[in-house]
């Protein structure tokens, strides 16, 4: 590393092209806007060599408005970074480092990372690149308004390192001045729930013409709300216009109609009072659906009835109907219905036994007068006996038909190893001041899939610290792989299976394959090569950690 670097001053500003794009909600900039930078040799003392860094900067939290107890990712950004000194640099010589602090109805300070920097070798007064920093605080309990302040950004070389702050600030390392890097952000602890729904028996589901109320806490006091349907994160276009109030607490009530067209499946309804907006799931449901197996047979048939879309919890009316000979719905035949109660998510399933040859159809059926939920499938009526040719006909035909069946019995999802292929020795490194890099390899993991399903599956690695005998460790993070992944020689395999990206171990996929409604399965070989970076100084001894591999 440089024994020796400085910020010099600098009258770059960047200012970024905007598109047609929505700029991130609460988010501080593109702004134009400077820092006061100071050099510290050694990281003592008194700083030298003041100078301005003026650039493009950006500080955004995400999520823009979290719950209490909800992790925010902040990003701080710099479109061009700051002038290099007299010294060129190697990449990753001045890793990033700032701090910023909280606000309001939070408190406390976030660090925020970037590791290596630059990300190339830089000549001498070359702007050193573009910014993008990040760290993680967890919202406190206190819901409220609250601010995110860049109070110092340090490029932290270990032998000269510069702190910038605010702009004309002094002294930069023993008493930083906050900048003028501010985002404002609102910690806010909203709630809508669904309370009834006209039509249904349950609060989770409605369909077109239902009305929906919903109750909500949390909100502005006295507001009047607006609400609409939306898809189930909440965005995307609004369906519908429901209305809705506020008492003085924040608390309050409100209805909206599905309206006819509405978006089918999981949606939400999303109330606003004006500032904040606060979601409660529903499913919308569609046309009712019916479906037969086998689609046909004759007298005394068992045939399995499926259907999707009805009202949850309703009494649903399983029987036969005849050719339709006027107007719907068919007259039904003389076999009894079936009745069975529709699922919490709307489906139906039973079997119904066909015995009347008049049958032409097999319907569902829910309610009783203009709300009444039908639905129909075809069936192909057949008989044991029928009549090819009749007296001296010379021509004619007639057929019998017959059901087959075959069991066809799942097999497992598994995944094997050679025998004695656990303990994996990763190549020695002598210590010599500079980080050197181990390599080993992962011996071959046979995946099998004999599901017979249309499921993916999927192998992760997890992995313990390195912990050195007689001391020392070595972080988990440092070890990476990269990762292969084929079809057993000889296999038939239903699916591709991928290789997991290359990069650190922990948490990382190795191989995976994908559910296909086509149908999966197959043999598959995973391996992957790996590296582990042992830092410079590292602590000499016997290291070892636990990798561990899990399908699912």
């Amino acid at each position: 590393m440089r024994s020796k670097w400085a910020v010099v001053t600098s009258s770059i500003a960047v200012v970024a092209a905007l598109g047609l794009i929505e700029a991130p909600a609460q988010a501080y900039g593109p702004t134009a806007n400077s820092l006061g930078c100071r050099l510290y040799f050694g990281d003592a003392g008194t700083g030298s060599s003041p100078t301005t860094w003026s650039d493009t900067f950006g500080l955004t939290l995400s999520p823009a408005t979290p719950a209490p107890g909800q992790t925010v990712t902040v990003t701080l950004t710099a479109a061009a970074g700051p002038l290099n000194g007299p010294a060129p640099l190697v990449a990753g010589d001045v890793p990033v480092v700032a701090t910023v602090a909280l606000g309001g109805s939070q408190s406390g300070t976030v660090t925020l990372n970037l590791a290596p920097y630059p990300t190339s070798a830089k000549d001498p007064y070359t702007p050193l690149g573009a910014i993008s920093a990040t760290g993680t605080f967890v919202a406190g309990p206190t819901a409220g308004a609250a601010t995110a302040t860049v109070t110092r950004v340090k490029f932290a070389n270990t032998t000269a390192a510069t702190y910038c702050s605010n702009a004309g600030d002094r002294d930069h390392k023993a008493a930083p001045q906050a900048s003028t890097i501010v985002e404002a952000f609102n910690v806010f602890d909203g709630s809508a729930t669904v309370t009834a729904v006209t039509g249904q028996t349950v609060t989770t589901h409605a369909r077109a013409g239902d009305t929906v109320t919903f109750a909500v806490a949390g909100l502005a006091p006295g507001a009047t709300l607006t609400a609409s349907l939306r898809d189930g994160a909440g965005a995307g276009t609004g369906e519908g216009s429901g209305t809705g109030s506020t008492d003085g607490s924040g608390a309050g009530t409100g209805t909206i109609a599905v309206p006819a067209g509405a978006t089918t499946g999981v949606r939400s309804v999303a109330v606003s009072d004006g500032v904040n907006t606060v979601l409660a799931p529903i499913t919308i449901l569609g046309t009712p659906t019916i479906a037969i197996n086998p689609g046909g047979g004759g007298a005394g048939t068992s045939v399995a009835v499926t259907g999707t879309n009805w009202n949850p919890g309703s009494s649903v009316a399983i029987r036969g109907y005849q050719a339709l000979a006027g107007p719907p719905p068919p007259n039904p035949t003389g076999d009894a219905p079936v009745t069975i109660t529709a699922s919490a998510s709307g489906g139906i399933s039973t079997t119904y036994t066909v015995n009347a040859p008049a049958t032409a159809y097999l319907g569902a059926s829910s309610g009783v007068g203009p709300g009444t939920l039908f639905a129909i499938a075809n069936w192909a009526a057949s008989a044991d006996a029928c009549v090819a040719k009749t007296g001296a006909a010379t021509t004619g035909t007639c057929s019998l038909t017959y059901n087959l069946s075959q069991t066809v019995t799942a097999g497992n999802l598994a995944m094997a190893r050679a025998a004695g292929s656990g303990n994996i020795s990763l190549s020695g490194v002598t210590l010599d001041g500079t980080v050197h890099t181990s390599t080993g390899t992962l011996p071959v993991i046979t995946v099998t899939d004999y599901r017979g399903s249309t499921f993916g599956w999927s192998l992760v690695g997890t992995l313990t610290d390195f912990t050195g005998t007689p001391g020392g460790t070595i972080p988990k993070a440092n070890l990476s792989w990269t990762p292969a992944c084929t079809g057993t020689a000889g296999a038939t395999n239903a699916v591709t299976a991928a290789a997991g990206t290359a990069g650190p171990v922990n948490g990382a996929t190795l191989c995976s394959a994908p559910a296909d409604a086509a149908g999966t399965g197959g043999s598959f070989d995973a391996s992957a090569a790996l590296a582990l970076t042992v830092p410079a100084h590292q602590q000499a001894g016997s290291y070892s950690a636990t990798l561990t591999i899990t399908l699912s």
